[in-house]
């Protein structure tokens, strides 16, 4: 069964601000150390915490983002390399997480992907928005045997450019969460545990820019606002007096 949790009244709200931010004018660069970049704003929700707010700086190499009003660090993913950079202020420590590669047929489970137009939402630039949900079916057949994982509203054509290097991202934080699994169902991590947190590749980034996620973890958020704005590359660099250190299975 579809879970309707997309309120039409929240997804209205935002595409005001999505339109009037995605067609602003773009200022030229004033210095050589600055580039334009896509400036990505979220509201994130999980259980237990209050909504925050988080940032997104996408170049065409570089993503940085960093929750607001939080000052104890920040991530960077290298697009080159395809690596993860957490930066700690606290400990003066960066996590680095290098890309694994693996294959989907070795997860546990198999779920099951829906696409279907919004027909009565609004358009986005021009562009009309679809869900994308994974689901598994346990074949018993009906809607009561399906159990929705993820579920994503995203508008088809809206920033390629973005939402390439945000596949790959998600795919690099995929492949450290296949790396450190075992690969089995338990009653912890069942069927949506592994389709939805561990074997994410970020699929539906082929289809379309995700302005709404729901996750298994009770984890969600809502894209705001996007728009380009000029900013200097040093946002991209990690410190090179902190620690550095990775984490493999069994740590």
């Amino acid at each position: 069964m579809m879970k309707n949790i997309f309120q039409k009244v929240i997804l209205i709200t935002i595409l005001l601000p999505l339109s009037f931010a995605g067609t602003a004018e773009e200022k030229k660069e004033k210095v050589s150390n600055t580039q334009q970049v896509y400036q990505l704003s979220y509201i994130e929700r999980e259980p237990g915490v209050d909504d925050y707010e988080v940032t997104m700086l996408v170049s065409d190499r570089f993503i940085r983002v960093d929750e607001q009003d939080e000052a104890s660090g920040y991530i960077v993913y290298d697009d080159r390399d395809k690596v993860i950079y957490s930066v700690s202020h606290y400990d003066k420590s960066v996590l680095v997480i290098k890309e694994h590669h693996f294959s989907e047929k070795d997860s546990p489970v198999k779920p099951v992907v829906e696409y279907l137009q919004l027909d009565d939402a609004p358009t986005v630039s021009g562009s009309e928005i679809y869900n994308y949900r994974i689901y598994i079916d346990d074949g018993k057949g009906g809607a009561e045997s399906e159990d929705t994982c993820t579920e994503i509203q995203l508008v088809e054509n809206l920033l390629p450019e973005v939402r390439k290097i945000l596949h790959n991202y998600q795919k690099v934080v995929s492949g450290q969460q296949v790396k450190m699994s075992d690969n089995k169902i338990t009653d912890v991590h069942n069927a949506c545990f592994y389709a939805d947190q561990i074997y994410n590749t970020g699929a539906y980034y082929d289809k379309g820019m995700p302005i709404q996620e729901w996750h298994s973890n009770e984890r969600s958020k809502i894209l705001t606002s996007y728009k380009k704005i000029a900013v200097g590359m040093d946002r991209f660099i990690i410190p090179k007096e902190y620690r550095q250190f990775s984490v493999e299975k069994n740590q």
